[in-house]
């Protein structure tokens, strides 16, 4: 039997530090389990840490105004029922009705479509739909421009919003995607105002 001295098991690749490891808890040999733990530690000590990476300003704008819409839209869930099965039974019907969901999977703002394939520097959203009607409120920011240019975007059904726009006035030269033809677009520089004509456009849509 190895007798597994404190320089002998320091002597061990990283691997076969951990397989001895496994035998030795496999045949509950404790004081040798606790030797590799210890080395292990050792090393894990020594290895240096990957700074986290800082975020750009831009990065930081992004993250911050997703943030803030995130929390419009957690103010709008509590106010009207945005729930995707509602948007579903009311939607009955509709052909390739597919529901939104208001935020994405980690609570913020979804990420545009416009700013996936890099035609802005900034797209992201929060949204809902009810049948063929979808109402929006996002941040915008087109490529290469100053970060104090982003604007807040509300769009809507032309019924559901006051003084809207159509989106090649709004957004000049962006191709407009599918079922934006029936929408229009308000432009604000800040977020409240936004959000005052987003709740206007969901009290609409979920009427």
């Amino acid at each position: 039997m190895v007798d597994w001295t404190d320089d002998r098991i320091a002597a061990l690749s990283d691997q076969d530090l951990k397989n001895l490891l496994v035998n030795a808890e496999r045949k509950s040999v404790a004081d040798v389990a606790e030797k590799c733990k210890t080395e292990l530690g050792k090393r894990n000590a020594l290895k240096p840490r990957k700074a986290s990476k800082e975020r750009s300003p831009l990065k930081e704008l992004e993250h911050e105004v997703s943030e803030r819409l995130a929390v419009v839209g957690k103010e709008m869930a509590a106010k009207y029922d945005l729930s995707e099965e509602t948007a579903k039974a009311k939607s009955e019907g509709v052909k390739g009705f597919k529901a939104h969901r208001l935020l994405d999977s980690k609570g913020f703002a979804k990420l545009g479509g416009h700013q996936r394939d890099g035609s802005v520097a900034i797209d992201r959203y929060i949204s809902y739909r009810r049948g063929n009607d979808i109402v929006t409120l996002g941040v915008w920011l087109p490529k290469d421009a100053p970060a104090d240019d982003h604007e807040f975007h509300v769009s809507a059904p032309a019924a559901m919003i006051d003084g809207g726009r159509p989106f090649s006035e709004v957004r000049p030269g962006i191709a407009e995607k599918e079922l934006q033809n029936s929408r229009l677009i308000r432009s604000f520089k800040d977020l409240p105002a936004a959000a005052e004509a987003f709740d206007k456009a969901l009290a609409k849509i979920t009427a």
